[in-house]
């Protein structure tokens, strides 16, 4: 299975969507949740009101559309600045097989929709290694992050991330972290500017992140544990092969997967940060995760422990589901 992934053909997208497909199977018997917290911002009031009541077929469609849509966004990413060595969908592979493989990752939930916000934010941010001009760019990632933060209030865990990323990407300079910040208060300043004129400037509060500090590990099954502790090991290898290949990549890149680890690290701890939606809302973590883990899948020569991984992979996904 994993060596149609390995190469460059389009009809690789065609496999992707079968691989949904399979490692979904269970839509057949139960369509997809819609979950959202009411309080997490815009997005969850038009989860509730605008895909909550579609029909099961309609969810199951959409959920589909999604996970592909974003997974090969992903792919394009690291196909477009070159961060393996050689080209292949196997990180949209992998981010596949992860929103089945862990139970809270295969609803429609607001953390699912937020990889996409991940994934254009990343493209801009890699983007800024040859810009001459940049504060135009950094100006638009702070929008970006900020229409984000209204959409979804976990998001706000990225400012640190856009913040550092210049530090890595770029050389120091103050009037370009202002610019983003600037960039990053614009969309509050206009939802500020609204509800004042409005006379319900009180009310500016309930656009603002909200923090609700709780390990929402403390609460996991058998059946979640399990999945967790395989995701780890995929993840520690595929560490031990991104590391090797290391050496072998230009600076450009080793800040591009600087950032990525950034990301990783910084939205392992959005569920305990912002809690009240518990493990479905560490979906937002799936992007920077399919990244490190498609080491994994491209890094042995070898088929074997590839293959290896992903039927254990298919193994848990039919036991969680299943059983």
């Amino acid at each position: 299975m994993v060596f149609l992934f390995r190469d460059r053909s389009d009809i690789n997208v065609l496999f992707l969507v079968l691989l949904s497909v399979a490692v979904h199977f269970h839509f057949y018997f139960e369509p997809p949740i819609v979950i959202a917290n009411p309080t997490d911002g815009l997005l969850a009031y038009l989860l509730f009101h605008y895909i909550k009541p579609l029909p099961p077929l309609a969810l199951i469609v959409l959920f589909h559309l999604i996970v592909i849509v974003q997974a090969l966004r992903l792919n394009i990413l690291v196909s477009r600045f070159k961060m393996f060595q050689q080209v292949s969908y196997l990180p949209a592979f992998t981010f596949v097989v992860l929103t089945a493989l862990f139970p809270f990752w295969d609803a429609i939930s607001s953390g699912l929709i937020a990889n996409a916000f991940i994934i254009w934010i990343l493209v801009k941010l890699n983007r800024l290694y040859d810009q001459t001009q940049p504060k135009t760019l950094e100006f638009n990632i702070g929008m970006i992050v900020g229409v984000s933060i209204l959409l979804y209030e976990p998001i706000a865990i990225l400012i640190p991330v856009v913040i550092f990323a210049l530090v890595i990407i770029r050389p120091f300079r103050l009037t370009e972290w202002l610019v983003l910040m600037m960039g990053i208060l614009m969309p509050f300043y206009f939802v500020f500017t609204f509800v004042f004129l409005t006379d319900s400037a009180a009310a500016f509060t309930a656009f603002l992140p909200k923090l609700d500090w709780e390990n929402p590990l403390l609460a996991m099954d058998v059946k979640s544990i399990i999945a967790l502790s395989f995701i780890g090991i995929q993840l520690l290898i595929g560490f031990y092969f991104w590391q090797e290949q290391q050496n072998r990549f230009i600076i450009q890149v080793r800040k591009y997967w600087g950032v990525m680890l950034l990301t990783l690290v910084v939205t392992f701890f959005q569920p305990i940060i912002f809690s009240s939606q518990a493990l479905y809302a560490s979906a937002i973590v799936i992007a920077p995760l399919a990244s490190f883990i498609s080491f994994c899948y491209a890094g042995p020569k070898q088929l074997m422990i590839p293959n290896v991984f992903f039927w254990i992979s298919a193994g848990l996904i039919v036991y969680n589901h299943l059983f």
